[in-house]
């Protein structure tokens, strides 16, 4: 189905509009210097994004003015620069310059964000570099630079979106480096994605970690944490905001209540009492937000083991071993989380 708007004129891209690509291509990738050829269509970089799929789940739109195309959009399901995950696909734009700051940009975005909510994406990636002015209209259709360099995101979540997580972890550092490295990746992950950590308020450990790096990218944090612990000076004096207990107790029921989702990156008891508490809310129905474990070094792998012999012997039903999402990397659990439907009450 077509699209008239004054003298412009959209319609949904086929496979066979390769030479469209081509050329939109060739000038995308040559805007800052004269490097590529259409000979260079048939390999890396070009050859990821030439092929056009609607089998694989690619979308896409022409322009045409007086019959001539004067811009497109894809969505593509490959691993170009912008890939994050291979669930969510990457978008990339063209308009020719006889047709800029016309609106057609944001056009074409708002045409491939209503297919993408339509098929059920988690997100839409794109691979913008700094400076390209291009990056004022990502940002103001939503899009935030994700962890990796030149990487931008828009989430395309459920109804209820996630804005905040609660992270779980141990208030040590560990015995790997690598724990440390995931935390501080986490942290990373929740500031690129606009998401609140929640977490236990301290500045040790993986905790401290994790806080660091959030409030290094300039993201919004809180911590809540008991009163003895401020009194041994334990506590995060850079966080957005602090919020005081009296009880662990107290910690728990705040933190639930502040978070939309929870992650667990590896810790001792302390995390898994957080942990085994949010999965038993949420058998109860208390909790309808997903929960995560960041898998380092496989770290949780213990643990799923166990759960799996719960469900098993009759203890733990089997949906909600299917809910628990387990991942390798923070971005993988948060990609993961977009689309997570929650697995429904025990009781009912």
């Amino acid at each position: 189905m077509t699209r008239e708007s004054a003298d412009l004129t959209f319609r949904p891209m086929e496979a066979g509009d390769r030479d469209l690509r081509a050329e939109a291509l060739l000038r995308n990738f040559n805007r800052t210097a004269e490097r590529f050829t259409h000979a260079d269509l048939d390999a890396p970089p070009l050859s990821v994004y030439l092929p056009f799929d609607p089998a694989r789940g690619d979308v896409g739109h022409v322009v045409l003015s007086g019959g001539k195309a004067v811009g497109m959009a894809a969505a593509v399901f490959a691993q170009g620069y912008g890939h994050i995950s291979d669930d969510i696909p990457e978008l990339w734009i063209h308009v020719t310059a006889s047709h800029r700051n016309a609106g057609i940009g944001g056009r074409l975005i708002d045409l491939i964000l209503q297919d993408g909510r339509a098929a059920g994406w988690p997100g839409l990636s794109l691979s913008v570099e700094d400076g390209n002015p291009a990056r004022r209209l990502y940002r103001r259709k939503g899009f935030t630079d994700h962890l990796t360099p030149g990487v931008m995101l828009l989430q395309l979540g459920p109804e209820h979106p996630i804005r905040s997580v609660a992270v779980y972890c141990g208030s040590s550092y560990g015995a790997r480096e690598e724990y440390a490295d995931a935390a501080r990746d986490l942290g990373h992950e929740l500031a690129a994605r606009g998401l609140t950590l929640i977490y236990g308020g301290g500045d040790v450990g993986l905790m401290g970690t994790v806080a660091d790096a959030v409030v290094d990218r300039r993201g919004e944090t809180i911590g809540v944490i008991p009163r003895q612990l401020v009194d041994r000076e334990m506590a995060h004096r850079g966080l957005g905001r602090l919020d005081v207990v009296e009880t662990m107790a107290e910690r728990k029921t705040r933190m639930e209540d502040l978070a939309d989702a929870f992650i667990a990156l590896p810790g001792g008891a302390g995390t898994l009492e957080e942990l085994f508490e949010v999965l038993t809310m949420q058998q109860l129905g208390h909790l309808t937000g997903p929960i995560g474990l960041c898998n380092t070094e496989g770290f949780w792998d213990p643990l799923v083991e166990m759960l799996r012999r719960a469900v098993d012997e009759g203890f733990l039903r089997g949906k909600y071993l299917d809910a628990l999402v387990v991942a390798d990397t923070p971005a993988e659990v948060l990609a993961r989380f977009d689309g997570w439907t929650a697995p429904g009450r025990k009781w009912d």
